[in-house]
């Protein structure tokens, strides 16, 4: 195990030695941790490796000088500049949050940007400030349209919180699974379950490596599809970002042109709708209705969303990041990389 501080330190250090300035190193590495202390081991340190070799290939911006293109009181409009998600989107958060204590809804619209990674610490870092947190984002066309064999949308997740103790919040893709999961398959050499992925001929298939060339599906069938549609037109179509088979590839990697990414950022203040201590009575009593529920057979506890998340991340803050071992061989590529001490790593 190792403790959360030795792994922030060590992470901010391969960050800022790639290249990445001190402040951005920090929010990337907050926000990877963050996935794996909440076990979304998908979104987490795994992911390292590939944004610094977009960035070592030329086709992510280090250090991006991100502009706002319009603003309004309730809006910003940002180009990101081809940076990290992450980076903009922590700029985004920020504006609207101050926004949105005036106007009670302010929204942020992203594009020419890179993959945002797990929506949850963004919707997070909103409702820790006292508001309702929204976020899209599309991504690399990597699913098949309900009825289609060949990848034309992204598996375009989402993410709401909402101010709790401990927070509400729902995070998904709109595919069967996070393509991170096949990608995780794929490295360790497992299979995946039936029903994931279709390979290239639009073949059901449990081979991890030819999923990754085929397409994902969508979940609950036409259902999944059309949100991910949806998602496509707030994210892509309104940004100004690319959409569709128009946006790059991050896995596997593409380097000749950017990803092109759009995101969609939302914050609601509550006090704008009813008083705080109304809405946290009211939510408490829909809480307890879903907690109190009869439970089915051999389920011994109800949870709400994020709540599991949240129990995992207590005790990882307390006992220490237990990442798994391909991740780990990664972070010590990265430290040998960079004439760095892995001896945390070894913990």
């Amino acid at each position: 195990m190792t403790s959360v501080k030795q792994l922030m330190d060590l992470t901010e250090q391969i960050i800022k030695k790639a290249g990445f300035t001190e402040g951005d190193a920090y929010v990337i590495a907050d926000s990877l941790i963050q996935a794996d202390l909440n076990g979304v081991s998908t979104h987490g340190l795994a992911r390292l490796n590939l944004y610094i070799e977009r960035a070592e290939n030329n086709a992510l911006n280090k250090t991006p000088d991100l502009k706002i293109l319009n603003e309004t009181p309730s809006t910003v409009l940002i180009d990101a500049d081809n940076g990290m998600g992450i980076v903009a989107a922590k700029k985004a958060m920020d504006m609207i949050i101050e926004k949105a204590k005036v106007t009670g809804i302010a929204l942020a619209n992203i594009r020419n940007s890179n993959h945002l990674g797990a929506l949850a610490y963004v919707t997070n870092y909103i409702q820790e400030q006292g508001f309702i947190g929204y976020a899209c984002t599309n991504t690399s066309p990597i699913m098949a349209p309900y009825g289609g064999r060949s990848p034309i949308l992204g598996n375009n997740p989402f993410s709401v919180a909402i101010p709790y103790e401990p927070p509400i919040i729902f995070d998904t893709a709109l595919s069967v699974t996070a393509r991170g999961n096949i990608i995780l398959a794929d490295r360790e050499g497992k299979p995946i379950p039936e029903g994931w992925a279709v390979n290239d001929k639009g073949q059901a298939t449990t081979n991890a490596k030819e999923a990754l060339l085929g397409a994902v599906l969508p979940m609950a069938l036409h259902k999944g599809y059309g949100m991910a549609f949806m998602v496509e037109v707030l994210a892509g179509v309104l940004t100004g970002a690319q959409y569709g088979t128009n946006l790059g590839s991050f896995v596997p990697p593409d380097y000749s042109k950017p990803l092109g990414f759009g995101h969609v950022i939302m914050a609601i203040n509550i006090e704008s709708f009813m008083d705080k201590k109304e809405f946290e009575t009211r939510l408490n009593d829909l809480v307890k209705m879903v907690k109190e529920s009869p439970k089915a057979e051999g389920v011994s506890e109800i949870f709400v969303p994020g709540e599991i998340e949240y129990r995992r991340s207590t005790k990882a803050q307390a006992e220490g990041v237990n990442l798994k071992g391909s991740t780990v061989q990664l972070l010590k590529e990265l430290c040998q990389k960079y004439n760095l001490e892995e001896d945390v790593l070894n913990a």
